[in-house]
């Protein structure tokens, strides 16, 4: 039966004319419309049937995709593996010769992911912790059909309209470019069983445990274990613990997404770069050049860094420290450890720190003088001293607008002579 004879109109019928027939149906079929309880179940079926068929059909894009395709879903879709699908649907009897040569259908119910903030210490130690855990379960006394069992009988089951009780349809797949075929698929509606059972109404025939539903709300504590060195991203897995669905032989995964945090705890300096960890330090000139003892920050699993650099250890400005092995975990067992990167800030000295001037004459002696060699001969008479200069922080743009920096400095452009030498703008 197609949904045009649902609703008793014809495929050439106006919106107009189906949402009349619509109308009319639903009014001769509602459950509240039926006095005979013997009746109230098929009018609930009849009632859904009704819908469902004026819910594509009132939908223009809908109604078009069952006209073309004899289904309301997406249509034909384009898949990388169906034009193997299409010689194996041949070679093994599939094409349109019943369900076996169709997809089957998911035995296993739907994972559920749920995002879980952990504390940048929680993520590098690792913890467990305890949660109130509720989820759907199959009623087992009903096996999920909301029916009372009866000596052993099993509830009564209606035959799926929507596939004629076959179990299975057939629509037009696309598996390449200028290329359809009919593809034989599982019935959603009955899930490929040809039949589907309807809840009981009446409350003699309802199962007691689950109240009719076929399903029930079960309440359960769970533990979850955050790794050692988790990062964002990681999932972890409770398999099995995802709400259960009916006429689903398997349930799926509770999965839990890392969500991590970057703010380290109080006293903590550390900045989580991969696997390694980052800090800052800033020491006086004088410590660069002759050693030190500095606390460089507490760790995330409490214990407090301690740097010692040995007299004669000289550290030069742009040079980085590395400290291996106290970096981010590297499993779970904590056995191997990235490495801890620190970078140094040495703070020179202002202009004119000295006390007297025989103070820089005795730093001169004792530092050691390795400056670049003098390559250039003296000549005095063609020689000219710079005492007035500047220290700045950065190069001019050289590749921008640096032309602007001379023009900020009271210099105008001028214009250039056929001999090449510039002369002043005009005032």
């Amino acid at each position: 039966m197609s949904l045009y004879d649902t609703l008793g109109v014809s495929p050439e019928s106006t919106q107009i004319e189906i949402k009349r027939a619509y109308r009319k149906l639903a009014l001769q079929h509602h459950p509240d419309k039926v006095t005979d309880e013997s009746l109230r179940e098929e009018s609930e079926i009849r009632f859904k049937e009704i819908t469902a068929a004026y819910e594509i059909l009132s939908d223009e894009e809908r109604r078009t995709r069952y006209d073309t395709y004899g289904d309301a879903t997406d249509g034909p879709e384009f898949e990388d593996d169906a034009f193997m699908n299409f010689f194996t649907q041949f070679n093994g009897g599939g094409y349109g010769g019943g369900y076996q040569g169709g997809q089957q259908a998911s035995k296993r119910s739907e994972d559920v992911q749920v995002p879980l903030k952990v504390s940048m210490a929680d993520c590098y130690n690792g913890k467990v912790f305890k949660f109130q855990s509720k989820r759907k379960v199959v009623c087992e006394r009903c096996e999920g059909s909301g029916w009372r069992r009866r000596h052993g009988a099993p509830p009564p089951q209606t035959e799926c309209k929507s596939c004629q009780g076959r179990g299975f349809k057939e629509q037009l797949r696309r598996f390449a470019p200028g290329m359809v075929a009919q593809q034989t698929v599982p019935c959603a509606m009955c899930r490929g069983k040809g039949k589907y059972v309807n809840k009981p109404t009446s409350e003699k025939n309802q199962c007691k445990r689950c109240a009719g539903q076929g399903m029930f709300e079960e309440s359960k504590q769970l533990t979850v274990s955050i790794p050692r060195g988790s990062r964002q991203g990681d999932r972890i897995v409770l398999e099995g613990e995802a709400d259960q669905e009916v006429g689903k032989s398997e349930t799926g995964d509770l999965i839990f997404v890392v969500e991590e945090g970057t703010k380290p705890p109080d006293g903590v300096k550390l900045e989580r770069r991969g696997y390694d960890l980052m800090t800052d330090l800033t020491i006086s000139l004088a410590e660069a050049v002759t050693g030190l003892e500095r606390t460089l920050t507490k760790t995330l699993d409490g214990r407090i860094l301690k740097l010692v650099v040995p007299a004669g250890k000289v550290i030069s400005p742009g040079k980085i420290i590395k400290v291996e092995q106290e970096g981010w975990p590297l499993n779970s067992h904590a056995t191997k450890f990235g490495d801890l990167y620190v970078l140094v800030n040495i703070i020179f000295p202002r202009d004119n720190w000295f006390a007297e001037k025989s103070d820089l004459i005795k730093i001169r002696n004792i530092l050691p003088s390795e400056g670049s060699k003098n390559s250039i001969s003296e000549d005095p008479e063609n020689t000219e001293e710079i005492a007035n200069m500047k220290l700045v922080d950065d190069l001019p743009d050289f590749m921008g607008s640096s032309d602007d920096h001379y023009t900020n400095e009271g210099y105008a452009h001028g214009t250039f002579p056929d001999d090449g030498t510039p002369q002043c703008a005009h005032q």
